[in-house]
């Protein structure tokens, strides 16, 4: 199949498209291909992540638990037990 015709066919499918979530993993992960930055990791929600995406999340997480946001093991394992 040549180029043009599976971009017709991708366009087509692109087009069927109901999910704005899925529309948006899409925009930003054709904004950052189209662009010189390099996707470095992936978001558990599967969100491409440049590096200087990556560094402010990896900020923002450790901003976090300095401000007790997280969940101990002890915590965890009380937890798992009143289920």
């Amino acid at each position: 199949m040549d180029l043009a015709t599976r971009k017709k066919v991708f366009k087509e499918r692109f087009d069927q498209i109901k999910d704005v979530d899925l529309l948006e993993r899409f925009e930003i992960f054709l904004e950052i291909q189209l662009s010189d930055e390099k996707i470095v990791a992936y978001t558990v929600q599967g969100q491409p992540l440049t590096k200087e995406m990556y560094a402010e999340k990896v900020k923002q997480t450790l901003n976090s638990v300095k401000l007790g946001g997280f969940t101990t093991i002890e915590d965890l394992e009380k937890e798992a037990k009143s289920w």
